[in-house]
């Protein structure tokens, strides 16, 4: 496992098109001034550190995903493509071990841009704000809010190109990504929200509170974080309490390892 994860983490790693697609993605963020991906803490948050770390990490986790997920799609189907599976099969190393090392690799490969994005603008904030607190801080709140749901989606990147080509799966993985975790609930029937969704903020809000500027009126859904009244899949909306935000990243991790468990089933059946 070891060897397949430093292996599928060198090859992810320098791929040119890793980089320039985050390239383009984080130019976004930059020319922008919506987006506030520069000015999060000035801008609306000149004295809460929290907050600002907070919004960072919105910031990063509405859009970074999806470009996750599709940078991941093609990396469990290369090997069938290239035709090396056999050759691989006939190697000590046991396919459980390989399916892992592949999946951790790639996906701390494919996350690391967006580890760098994070914390480089959070090192920016900290020398510039004289705040070298926000350091520590940031990785508490990154492995709270964003790394649960990086885990699942990464599992279901290697798994949706198994049952369908790699760029329908792209085209869709984008629209379940705005459908789990971007549309309102009030908008139609989606799961965004609710403890099934990778881009829940159930950790944001339960763990790090969530404050907003003076002046500033707070959504509806954001205070307390709980369900809105009527919308479909209410019952997996939960009040907002460190329980339940401890309870939607065991769900995501739970999902991951179904997911894997799936992926090991079936190439296990179709490789033979």
């Amino acid at each position: 496992m070891i060897a397949t994860l430093r292996h599928e983490f060198g090859m992810q790693i320098r791929r040119p098109v890793l980089w320039i697609v985050y390239g383009l993605a984080f130019t976004l963020l930059v020319v922008n001034p919506q987006l506030g991906y520069l000015l999060p803490d000035v801008g609306s948050f000149p004295h809460d550190t929290t907050a600002a770390l907070l919004a960072m990490g919105d910031i990063i986790n509405a859009m970074m995903p999806m470009v996750y997920g599709c940078l991941l799609a093609d990396r469990l189907v290369r090997d069938r493509r290239l035709g090396v599976t056999e050759v691989l099969n006939t190697t000590p190393a046991g396919r459980t071990g390989r399916l892992l090392g592949k999946y951790l690799g790639a996906c701390a490969a494919t996350a690391t841009p967006i580890a760098l994005m994070y914390f480089g603008r959070v090192l920016v904030y900290a020398i510039i704000g004289g705040r070298p607190g926000a350091l520590p801080l940031s990785m508490a709140v990154f492995a709270a809010t964003s790394l649960p749901g990086l885990l699942f989606t990464g599992a279901l990147a290697l798994a949706g190109p198994l049952l369908m080509p790699v760029q329908p799966f792209r085209v869709l993985f984008v629209g379940y990504w705005c459908w789990s975790s971007l549309i309102s609930p009030d908008m139609m029937p989606t799961v965004a929200y609710s403890i099934l969704s990778p881009g829940a903020r159930y950790a944001r809000f339960a763990l790090f509170g969530v404050r907003f500027p003076p002046g500033v009126q707070a959504p509806s859904d954001y205070e307390p974080y709980r369900p809105t009244s009527g919308a479909a899949f209410d019952a997996l909306r939960p009040v907002g309490t460190p329980a339940v935000a401890f309870l939607w990243m065991g769900v995501m991790v739970a999902l991951t390892a179904a997911v894997l468990l799936l992926i090991r089933l079936h190439t296990a059946r179709t490789e033979h």
